[in-house]
């Protein structure tokens, strides 16, 4: 395979990453070594080194050590993009932003999709969220809770790629959650707002549901940001 002398190595991750897209390699799949990629591709053996930590940094590839390299999973690769994001204080405004619009989405395909029994498994969890909030100082537990509660949502969109996406989009905020929790009433006020959320869910009506969604998200996000500015101020 010929190769311009500039960006080589980008070239052979280019190379490599179509034959994963094309499904030539498939996940799980080890691919081979780099003298031999070398060989195969006729260029040095460096090169290809760069081109696998191309890869492996855009979860492409997975370096086992002593085994060898192997094609990354859709999980892998998705992780390894939310990965690059640090959720700063500044940054908290985009982050809700972007999740309103995939919670929108999560409920309106769970509504679609969710049965009678996926509804008993949102009103167990939002019951265990109540007697959990009897007790201001369970901090830990709530924060699973809360946790919870978006992530069967998701899972009831039977939306394969949002589920992925919403499992690593939402341990963005684990940290801001678990100060969240802490702040007098908020525990409480979100486990009312996911009652508002699932009767709407139950009724089957997409545009309360989705209301009531945004409205949740904006109160979490400003109880969040003004605890935030009250510590810098402290």
């Amino acid at each position: 395979m010929e190769f311009n002398r500039k960006g080589v190595s980008e070239q052979v991750a280019d190379n490599i990453k179509k034959k994963i897209q094309n499904g030539e390699y498939k996940a799980g799949d080890k691919i081979l070594g780099e003298r031999d990629m070398a060989i195969e591709l006729s260029v040095s053996r460096n090169t290809v080194r760069e081109a696998y930590k191309i890869l492996e940094a855009y979860g492409y590839l997975t370096a086992k050590h002593g085994t060898g390299v192997f094609v990354a999973t859709p999980e892998h690769q998705i992780q390894k993009m939310t990965e690059a994001f640090f959720v700063s204080s500044d940054q908290i405004k985009d982050f809700f932003s972007v999740r309103k619009i995939m919670e929108e989405w999560t409920v309106r395909w769970s509504i679609e999709n969710s049965d009678t029994d996926q509804f008993n498994e949102l009103e167990k969890i939002i019951e265990e969220a109540i007697e959990t909030a009897k007790d201001p100082n369970n901090f830990v537990r709530l924060a699973e809770l809360d946790h919870k509660f978006h992530l069967t949502l998701a899972d009831n969109s039977k939306n394969i790629v949002l589920i992925r996406i919403m499992n690593y989009l939402v341990d963005l905020l684990s940290e801001s959650r678990m100060k969240s929790v802490q702040i007098p009433g908020r525990a409480y006020q979100s486990v009312q707002e996911h009652i508002k959320i699932l009767e709407a869910i139950k009724k089957k009506d997409i545009a309360l549901a989705q209301q009531c969604m945004q409205e949740h998200l904006d109160s979490v996000e400003k109880s969040i940001t003004s605890n935030s500015l009250s510590e810098t101020t402290d």
